[in-house]
């Protein structure tokens, strides 16, 4: 057996209003046909005829120039006519209600159920003379109706949309951040990032450069904007780093390199921030360029000390020539280094105070005594911050990098 048609909305109120229409109609009939009035029987008849003849014309009208009448809607734009948005409702009705989400159809055959009830009433109160008064206003109920259920599912049709490239992007985010913390004798290094509901563009990357390895670069970044524009820019400044790091050396010129990448290529609406640290590993020390990112924690023999850097800190593709400085630090056993976006201290509560960073110093402190590994510092950093965020929702990707000396 096939499968049971189900009646759309706009038929179920046809259906309610043919059936009132009969019963009053054979009433009508009976009556006049008993009393011999036959001057009312015709009155009775004839509306019936004009409406056959209206509505079958009208099927092979709309029929015919439904593309037609597609195209003016659409055309119109924002400043669509009453007429052709009413013609399109009308002639569109199907296609309209199949695009309505299966969660609202029953909640659209009910709407319509309660308009046929409603004009089913009038049209027994009226009586038959007014049929085609009520008619052509149950024709323009029902082209209003049909633009609202269109708005709505258009809506509906986008939201989804935009959810499915959210998602996309959210996807293509997380794919650029290394699956595992590298391993290095003599540091212990960890990072993590958690995207926002609303995807931005943070990212974290590490790589070797140098013939013989012993140089790891770090990279913390923030693209401007949300969603797959940003996620984009996230997968183009990830790969330029990478080639860049294994070309050279020198921080200062990966740095100089990155930003007249972003610069030619990129949206001038659209910059990335980012933090670079070059960790020597035989010399147990850091070269870092900061292009407007979060200055650096440094935690040693329990206080904390923010790590400033000379020279321009436009973030990369903000200007075509920046002058970027490098700055240079001897580590010394103990020493915790953390580095961040910014999201992390501006996670917002329900009163929308920030997080803050003499709240993450305090944290670092906390975490940072004994012998914590980096991933737990990580962890509980990432863990406070949820749970410090109003109803554990972020607004912005929060990114942490911890890098323990040994």
């Amino acid at each position: 057996m096939g499968k049971k048609r189900k009646l759309t909305g706009a038929q179920i109120l046809l259906l309610w209003i043919l059936v009132l229409y009969v019963l009053n109609l054979v009433e009508g009939i009976v009556n006049a046909v008993s009393s011999g009035d036959y001057e009312s029987l015709v009155a009775r008849l004839l509306p019936l005829a004009v409406i056959a003849v209206l509505v079958y014309r009208g099927r092979v009208f709309f029929k015919e120039r439904r593309e037609e009448y597609l195209k003016e809607f659409e055309k119109g734009g924002e400043h669509v006519s009453m007429k052709d948005a009413a013609v399109f409702s009308l002639a569109y009705s199907k296609e309209i209600y199949r695009n309505i989400p299966a969660d609202r159809k029953p909640l659209v055959k009910i709407s319509f159920a309660l308009i046929g009830i409603a004009m089913g009433i009038m049209l027994l109160e009226s009586g038959l003379h007014s049929l085609l008064v009520i008619l052509f206003v149950l024709a323009l109920v029902m082209a209003g109706v049909n633009l609202l259920v269109w708005v709505v599912g258009s809506e509906r049709e986008e939201k989804d949309r935009i959810q499915v490239e959210l998602e996309t992007a959210r996807r293509m985010q997380m794919s650029l951040m290394p699956t595992q913390d590298p391993s290095i004798k003599g540091f212990d290094v960890s990072g993590y990032c958690l995207p926002a509901y609303d995807v931005g563009g943070d990212l974290f990357d590490f790589a070797w450069s140098g013939k013989e390895r012993n140089q790891l670069c770090i990279a913390v970044a923030d693209v401007s904007g949300k969603g797959m524009d940003a996620a984009m820019t996230a997968i183009y400044t990830s790969g330029a780093f990478v080639s860049e790091v294994q070309h050279e050396a020198d921080v200062l010129n990966i740095m100089k390199h990155l930003n007249s990448a972003v610069y030619s290529r990129q949206n001038r609406n659209r910059f990335v921030s980012m933090l670079m640290v070059a960790l020597d590993i035989s010399k147990r020390h850091i070269h870092f360029v900061n292009a407007g990112q979060s200055r650096p924690l440094l935690l040693r023999d329990g206080a904390v000390s923010v790590l400033a850097s000379p020279g321009a800190r436009f973030p990369l593709g903000v200007q075509k020539d920046p002058v970027y400085e490098v700055s240079s630090l001897q580590l010394l056993g103990g020493d915790r280094l953390l580095l961040y976006t910014d999201g992390v201290t501006e996670a917002m509560d329900e009163k929308q105070e920030m997080f803050g960073q003499q709240r993450l110093i305090d944290l670092l402190v906390s975490l940072g005594s004994g012998d914590v590994p980096a991933n737990q510092i990580v962890s509980g950093i990432k863990d406070d911050i949820l749970e410090y965020s109003a109803a554990g929702r972020l607004h912005d990707d929060i990114t942490v990098v911890a890098v323990n000396v040994l």
